[in-house]
């Protein structure tokens, strides 16, 4: 095993592409020869992100790698699908033991803002669907789904230190639906709004009720056990929130 600052093949775990190093850590991370430092800022990112969502969910970490995929090779990455996933979007997949972070060498034009704080809340994101699947969890409205890797990359922006500001404050607040409106099929440009909503959607709910409200959600998904539709989720929502939940979310125009 390499020292903890080192990118070196791991003996234990197989590559997932041929040739690609890893960067020993929490989360090994996997990546091409040439991309050795943006895998060192990304490892920190999972490293801050997986201590955080720990303590944010009181739970483990569950065991995971990630890939940092040059733009040559993204046609070779894991995945659950025979065609590739549209270049430059990261995800999550268990079609690999143990189930990885699949991250472009560049995020897709379609995400915005561009600022400092994209790349972390993109990584985070991803890391929110692992932590969520890693429980069994039953198939929800989409905005519910993709409200809790928001919410929860906006809480561990919270706890380390992230400043949020200028990049919530390039948020479109009003595209023109709501996130229970929003039910696609959608194109990138729609699907990206979408997300961005349901970032200022879940930072505010965090202001308001605190990270606990986060947790107690993670753990209503977990004991659902029949699919969930649109009046189950806004009560598991509302009651996660805590007292005044179903009020306040009347209240928000996003909802």
């Amino acid at each position: 095993m390499g020292s903890p600052g080192s990118a070196v093949a791991n003996p234990v775990r197989n590559t997932p592409i041929p040739g690609y190093l890893c960067l020993d850590g929490p989360v090994p991370v996997f990546h091409a020869p040439r991309l050795s430092e943006q895998a060192r800022e990304v490892r920190g990112h999972l490293v801050r992100g997986s201590g955080a969502m720990s303590g944010i969910l009181g739970t483990g970490a569950p065991d995971l790698s990630a890939l940092l995929v040059a733009e040559e090779d993204w046609n070779e990455t894991p995945r659950e699908s025979e065609n590739p996933y549209p270049a430059g979007l990261p995800y999550f997949t268990r079609s690999v033991e143990p189930p990885a972070l699949v991250l472009p060498e560049r995020l897709s034009p379609v995400f915005h803002p561009r600022t400092g704080s994209l790349l972390p809340l993109a990584v985070w994101h991803e890391l929110a669907h692992a932590f969520l699947l890693d429980g069994p969890v039953v198939r929800t409205p989409v905005w519910l789904g993709e409200l809790v890797p928001q919410a929860a990359s906006a809480a561990v922006a919270r706890r380390v230190g992230l400043p949020l500001e200028e990049h919530l404050g390039r948020v479109d607040p009003d595209p023109g639906f709501t996130i229970r409106e929003f039910t696609g099929p959608a194109g990138a440009e729609e699907q990206m709004k979408f997300q961005n909503l349901l970032l200022l959607f879940g930072a505010a709910a965090l202001e308001e009720f605190g990270e606990d409200s986060l947790g107690r959600l993670f753990r209503a998904l977990w004991d659902e056990r029949d699919v969930v539709g649109e009046a189950r989720a806004e009560e598991l929502l509302a009651r996660s929130l805590g007292p005044g939940g179903q009020e306040w979310l009347r209240s928000r125009p996003e909802f």
